[in-house]
């Protein structure tokens, strides 16, 4: 049994074939990682938008779309750490996958204990790459993904935290309206800075002192946010 952060280790699956779908939620299960899992690549975004995943394993033989095709649009805007696990074992294969941003590749049949090493090795590397982020009061634990102001910590929602995450990796940067679009709800998302307007109130109601004269969560007019300590 592994030892878990403050929170469960939270996988994404997707797999078209039942019966490997089974059999690797029973194995995920058994180490007590959490898992969702689909057999379409767009019912993957769906979730992405919706919850927050630590690894996502990829077969390349999705029920919809070819899973390099899949793997190339999650990297234009998110950095989760990705396994591929595929029946495709040519070297070409594999260094498309790896030249397309995946992390690992793992080639079927495999064993219980190999896909489950590679996945420990995955998680351990995104744990030490992930450090705590922090600007003035306030701190961030990409890790377990909790903000903590002054000490206390503060409940924001998926996407707010996606967005003050996004803001922090960039600080003192402005970022435009599309940029945190697309980072945040993926790239079909463009020209609806309305959809950001609510989250950045939220989030100065949360993190700043004095919310209608924000000192962290700036607006740049006519541009989009910029993060200043």
């Amino acid at each position: 049994m592994i030892t878990t952060t403050a929170f469960p280790i939270q996988l994404l699956v997707l797999e078209d074939d039942p019966g490997l779908q089974s059999f690797l939620h029973t194995l995920l299960q058994s180490q007590g990682y959490q898992s969702m899992i689909q057999a379409e690549g767009q019912q993957g975004f769906a979730l992405l938008k919706n919850h927050s995943f630590d690894l996502i394993l990829l077969d390349l033989g999705l029920a919809d779309m070819d899973g390099i095709e899949w793997l190339q649009q999650l990297r234009s805007w998110s950095e989760v750490p990705v396994i591929v696990i595929s029946a495709r074992g040519k070297e070409q294969d594999k260094v498309r996958a790896l030249d397309s941003g995946a992390n690992d590749y793992v080639t079927k049949p495999f064993s219980s204990a190999e896909l489950l090493a590679r996945v420990r090795a995955t998680l351990r590397q995104q744990q030490k790459t992930a450090k705590p982020l922090a600007f003035a009061d306030i701190k961030l634990d990409p890790v377990q993904r909790i903000v903590t102001k002054a000490g206390e910590q503060v409940h924001l929602t998926k996407t707010e935290y996606d967005i003050l995450l996004l803001l922090v990796r960039h600080l003192g940067s402005a970022l435009t309206h599309n940029q945190i679009l697309q980072q945040v709800w993926g790239e079909h998302y463009q020209d609806r800075p309305e959809y950001i307007r609510v989250h950045m109130a939220q989030l100065r109601q949360k993190l700043e002192d004095n919310p209608s004269a924000p000192r962290h969560l700036k607006t740049e007019a006519g541009v989009g946010y910029r993060l200043c300590e």
